[in-house]
């Protein structure tokens, strides 16, 4: 009696499983590693102009400001250091004009990055419905069939993972390209412009998420449904419907981890990235030092 009924509640567990697993099947599609141009958004645009308002509002009373000091001023130094800030405020001005058109761009070589290394569309049908079918599959044998559920709850955790990625990215991008023309306008002074830095790693942060995330997924699911590649086979290990799931795992492992590795570079976390900061010093100064009015 117990095993009969430890039986059902295996087989209406493994049911209710692949039912979920059909649910995610209609919002798992390729845009989930691909990002979507956020400028285009009415809110992006009410943000961005926003934003662009206060930082005219800044540079008009920044340049009031210097000017009355530059004329009020006789010190030498002071003359100068006003001289040195200007190419500043002028580069800093035409970045944050260009900021929002500049996400756009961005948002555009990324997909079209992923879509180059991953394949116009990942497998995410075939993942889906291999896991049905190897979860249908593993419940028929009694000595898997209840770790088949528990490996199939995992994987729809996964699933939901993968999925709730994908919006936190896409708000990301949304609050990233609103901001876009005050962070650009940080370079106008040294002291704000770890701010700009900042905005700079999020956003690259963000689309390279999607392209590792497309990269990691695809290559590794294309090792399970390509019969001329297969892993377990490659591995010498024996193509079991449970051998198969474990593989999903981890690849779904791998793929939700992403966002947290790069957040730690993001962050400063990952240990400092001195290549990065040595091109765009020399970018920024080699725009400076090619404007007419600093020599």
């Amino acid at each position: 009696m117990v095993d009969f009924l430890m039986n059902g509640l295996v087989a209406w567990l493994a049911t209710r499983v692949a039912d979920l697993l059909g649910v995610l099947h209609a919002f798992l599609t390729s845009a989930v590693f691909l990002s979507p141009d956020v400028t285009a958004l009415p809110q992006v645009t009410e943000i961005a102009t926003t934003s662009a308002y206060i930082v005219d509002t800044c540079y008009v009373l920044a340049i009031i400001a210097a000017g009355i000091t530059v004329m009020a001023s006789t010190e030498v130094q002071l003359r100068y250091r006003v001289k040195e800030l200007a190419p500043r405020l002028v580069v800093a001005a035409v970045l944050s004009a260009f900021a929002v058109p500049l996400c756009s761009q961005l948002i555009q070589v990324a997909n079209a990055l992923t879509t180059a290394m991953a394949g116009p569309a990942t497998p995410t049908d075939q993942v889906v419905t291999m896991t049905q079918s190897h979860i249908r599959a593993a419940i028929v044998d009694p000595a898997t069939a209840l770790l088949a559920v528990v490996i199939g709850v995992l994987i729809v955790v996964l699933l939901v993972g993968v999925l709730l990625g994908w919006i936190s990215r896409v708000a990301l991008l949304v609050i990233l390209a609103g901001v876009a023309p005050a962070a650009m306008a940080c370079y106008c002074l040294p002291a704000l412009q770890p701010a700009a830095e900042l905005w700079w790693r999020s956003l690259l942060g963000c689309l390279g998420t999607a392209v590792l995330q497309a990269v990691t997924f695809t290559t590794g699911m294309r090792l399970l449904v390509d019969p001329d590649a297969n892993l377990p086979v490659l591995l010498g290990l024996p193509g079991t419907d449970l051998v198969n799931l474990l593989i999903v795992i981890v690849v779904l492992v791998m793929t939700v981890k992403i966002p947290g590795l790069v957040r730690r570079h993001v962050t400063g976390r990952g240990g400092p990235n001195a290549a990065g900061r040595v091109a765009r010093t020399v970018v920024v100064q080699t725009v400076i030092r090619r404007l007419p009015f600093i020599h």
